[in-house]
């Protein structure tokens, strides 16, 4: 059952194996990332508390990628050089409904100077020299009284960068103060302060699976027909709560049971439309040349939030995953 969880989630999540994550993110940034993503409430040790709500059917997640950052100097002007890695589905089309870069502004040395500092976020080719052939994608004045994060809303460019079927976006940054740029981090590696990305995307893909709620019984030690049996998998202890940020576990379930002729038939049991009719034409003597067999009858989807190849975070609601009810066909 644990191999064929595993494996169950790692085909939803499209993924050939489990992610390898060969360098960590700094504990500090990972936190401060976490808090800003819009999925629950991080604990005191680190652990993420998901939020207690029944996800939508909807293809719908949020991404977190942290950037790889150079620091570059084109003629007079420093900019931080950031590049993001995203990898599509061959096949899938993705609509991004909102995205934001993070960065962390320092306050001017100088305690003279006006708080408003000018910012500026381009748009360069993969593969290109920083510095040509960029692109303006934003400029905005911020208020930078002291050190502190700001958002630059970036949905356009990123829909366009996804369109295009790339795979790594690169961004410069620019918060010029008489040639010192406040955008940079000067050269530290591991720091909360580490530039992120931000989005919330969904499938274009609108199939949408009808499903109807149904009575469905809970196995017991005296129960024989079908039911559904609770089974829960603890993600430490299939040394998968590295790469799963939360929840701590997948309550996987499943169906079992007989599905006797009086009970397949039954609304409350059957496990839809086509197998009462089916069944009352077994119990009239026309033989269907099927039997009835115990299914799931519907299904609900698994919030979860984890590490991707590409050491970006994901935050997603994997469909049809946890076992509500079960029924005969």
């Amino acid at each position: 059952m644990i191999e064929i969880a595993k494996q169950q989630l790692l085909e939803k999540l499209h993924l050939k194996e489990r992610p390898n994550i060969t360098h960590t993110v700094p504990r500090a940034a990972l936190m401060t990332a976490l808090r800003k993503l819009h999925s629950g409430r991080v604990r005191q040790d680190g652990t993420l508390e998901l939020e207690n709500n029944i996800p939508t059917k909807d293809q719908g997640y949020e991404i977190v990628s942290f950037a790889d950052i150079n620091e570059t100097e084109s003629g007079d002007e420093a900019s931080l050089s950031l590049s993001f890695q995203f990898l599509q589905e061959r096949g899938q089309s993705i609509q991004v409904l909102q995205s934001s870069l993070w960065i962390y502004v320092r306050s001017s040395e100088d305690p003279h100077r006006d708080s408003r500092l000018p910012a500026r976020v381009f748009l360069s080719p993969d593969g290109g020299v920083s510095g040509t052939n960029r692109t303006l994608v934003i400029e905005k004045m911020l208020e930078v009284q002291e050190s502190n994060w700001h958002t630059f809303p970036i949905t356009r460019t990123l829909q366009g960068f996804l369109d295009g079927g790339q795979h790594r976006l690169r961004l410069e940054v620019n918060c010029d103060e008489d040639g010192k740029n406040l955008c940079s981090l000067d050269g530290a590696s591991d720091t909360p302060y580490q530039p992120f990305l931000v989005a919330q995307v969904r499938l274009r893909d609108d199939r949408s699976k009808h499903s109807l709620r149904k009575r469905s019984l809970r196995c017991g030690e005296d129960v024989t027909v079908c039911c559904k049996r609770d089974f829960y998998i603890k993600f430490k202890d299939i040394q998968w709560d590295e790469w799963i940020i939360a929840p701590e576990g997948y309550h996987m379930n499943y169906c079992m049971g007989q599905c006797p002729q009086h009970l397949s038939g039954s609304p409350g049991i059957a496990s839809s439309f086509h197998a009462t009719v089916f069944s009352q034409l077994k119990v009239n003597g026309i033989n269907t040349a099927t039997t009835s067999c115990c299914v799931p009858t519907e299904r609900r989807p698994l919030s979860m939030v984890y590490f991707n190849s590409q050491h970006s975070i994901v935050k997603t609601d994997v469909p049809d995953m946890i076992v509500e009810s079960c029924g005969c066909t």
